[in-house]
């Protein structure tokens, strides 16, 4: 219960946020097509992201009224524990968009790439070849993709340190 509560308020204001940002994207002139634009897919995510944090919070609120025990921090603690590839992967992602810019989308993508394949590797699973493959696809797929987006779909990157 308090759990629904924490995440579904921590979730709104990260919703809020993103919601704020989606509006300030550029929206360039004659780009808009039926209505669809820049921002369209970032508002439809975030509201998204908003709708699914409030039915938390109203959840939270439900169990309460029912009586129902909440759980307490140490079994939350444990929780975030058992779920740490969770946490991980919220780190890389922040790590990815403060980084993007200064770094460049080519690099930094192959990292995260990497690093995500790490996180979501078992350990069991985590030696030389899985390594190799992990860097193997990190390369392609962060080459192929911004090929993709700055040649096909005309999407401007950021270049980084690689200009």
């Amino acid at each position: 219960m308090k759990s629904d509560l924490i995440t579904g308020l921590v979730g709104s204001g990260v919703a809020g946020w993103y919601l704020m940002a989606a509006s300030q994207v550029k929206i360039f002139a004659g780009s808009a097509t039926a209505g669809v634009n820049a921002q369209t897919i970032p508002k439809l995510w975030g509201t998204c992201l908003l709708i699914l944090s409030l039915m938390l919070i109203f959840r939270a609120i439900y169990k309460y009224k029912q009586g129902e025990k909440g759980r307490s921090a140490r079994e939350i603690i444990e929780g975030i524990r058992n779920k740490r590839e969770v946490a991980y992967t919220f780190g890389l992602l922040i790590l990815y968009a403060i980084l993007m810019k200064p770094v460049g989308f080519i690099i930094t993508s192959m990292v995260y790439v990497y690093l995500q394949i790490w996180v979501l590797a078992p350990v069991t699973a985590r030696n030389k070849r899985m390594h190799c493959i992990a860097a193997g696809l990190a390369v392609f797929f962060s080459i192929s993709l911004y090929f993709v987006f700055t040649k096909y779909l005309m999407v401007m990157l950021p270049a980084g340190i690689l200009r």
